[in-house]
């Protein structure tokens, strides 16, 4: 399937009126006139998102003399019934993404004058339909690109995370009330998602048996299995010893767009904060290393990656004039080592997400557990595990 089938059709509701009056809010000109009709076009290919129903369009329109146009990219809260309503059915999502785009960013942006933030919001509303409008910069060069390939590819998506991690702590800092219209669900979020959890362990302990022939860790990953809502939970929670910022809960490849000059990728923005969430930043650390380059690069260049990170991130923090206590890089690393059963999830479980291919796939099947991980299916999988659990267990995170 080339597009996910619930964009193939559009509401009755998301007709030329709405978009009249979407441009004659934008433009503060209730003159605005459509010229011919919008055409609403899937918003992206099978798989590369799933907490929303998304469009494209191009809406070409009239000012008095002047003709203009512009690209348009909408979100929309699912309304039909199935697993993709029931998993948003709380408005918070994406009541979160409206506050990011409209009072966060901005105020990031107001901070610093350059976040690598480039998405403009056009409309959006929870009332009487929940939509997000944005300006689609697809066409300004903005891409997709999968898992990046080198550790010098990673550095402008490295500063990127690390800006807004800094930028977070330091508006918290000005408003101690920022923080409560983020605090963190996802660990709650991820307990209703326990049959593909469950699917996931299973075959996993089931590869450690047959496939790696590990017998003696076998147990540990099934106790870890039996405790997985208290660890998840523990590992969503904010630190006591380490940095609390504005993660952004859902970072992986699929939730970025890049600029490239001469092949090479120059900045990063970010897509899609609807799990954005105060919380430890070492969250989004082990989405960074994991769920965004390959494989290689993060056996090769783990160290380096938290490295660069904590040096722009503590950086940011002095410029901006921050006075709370910034974390050593040591203890970034011992924050990340409390905190490293949610990087042996991200093997067991986000793995799926990584190596499954969603357009070849019935979606909901999958967040269903019907679906094994194909990733154990991979040989770099089985060569990554031989190496990656002996650390888990050296760590003292496999016990």
């Amino acid at each position: 399937m080339e597009f996910n089938h619930d964009e193939l059709s559009s509401p009755d509701w998301l007709n030329d009126q709405f978009f009249q009056q979407v441009l004659c809010e934008y433009e503060h000109d209730p003159t605005v006139r459509l010229v011919g009709t919008c055409e609403l076009r899937p918003g992206t290919k099978a798989g590369d998102h799933f907490a929303s129903v998304m469009y494209r369009a191009t809406a070409r329109y009239q000012i008095g003399p002047v003709e203009k146009s512009i690209n348009l990219i909408m979100k929309i809260k699912p309304e039909a019934e199935g697993l993709k309503k029931d998993l948003l059915q709380d408005d918070d999502f994406f009541g979160k993404e409206i506050r990011m785009y409209t009072r966060v960013l901005p105020e990031m942006a107001r901070l610093m004058e350059s976040i690598g933030e480039e998405y403009k919001l056009i409309f959006a509303t929870k009332t009487p339909h929940t939509i997000i409008i944005l300006e689609n910069v697809s066409p300004q060069g903005w891409t997709m690109k999968g898992l990046l390939k080198s550790f010098e590819e990673m550095q402008p998506t490295i500063d990127a995370i690390a800006k807004f991690h800094a930028a977070s702590a330091v508006m918290q800092q000005n408003d101690p009330e920022f923080t409560t219209q983020y605090r963190c669900t996802i660990a709650d979020t991820l307990r209703t998602m326990h049959k593909m959890t469950d699917v996931c362990f299973g075959s996993f302990v089931r590869f450690l048996r047959d496939t790696l022939e590990v017998p003696e860790l076998i147990e540990p990953v099934m106790k870890f299995h039996q405790r997985i809502d208290q660890s998840l939970s523990d590992a969503y929670a904010t630190s006591e010893s380490c940095a609390n910022v504005l993660i952004h809960g859902d970072f992986h490849f699929k939730n970025l767009l890049h600029l490239q000059s001469e092949e090479s990728i120059v900045e990063t923005m970010f897509v899609d904060y609807q799990m954005c969430s105060w919380s430890s930043q070492v969250v989004d650390l082990f989405y960074l290393t994991y769920m965004i380059p390959e494989q290689s690069v993060k056996t090769s260049h783990r160290d380096a990656i938290i490295h660069r990170y904590y040096q722009k991130f503590s950086s940011i923090l002095h410029r901006l004039n921050y006075v709370g206590r910034v974390p050593t890089l040591t203890e970034l690393h011992a924050e990340m080592l409390r905190k490293g059963e949610l990087e042996l999830f991200h093997y067991i479980v986000f793995s799926a997400f990584r190596y499954t291919d969603l357009s070849k796939v019935d979606s909901e099947a999958f967040f269903l557990g019907r679906i094994e991980n194909p990733a154990l299916q991979l040989e770099e999988y089985k060569a990554t595990m031989r190496t990656e659990l002996r650390r888990f267990l050296y760590q003292g995170i496999i016990e």
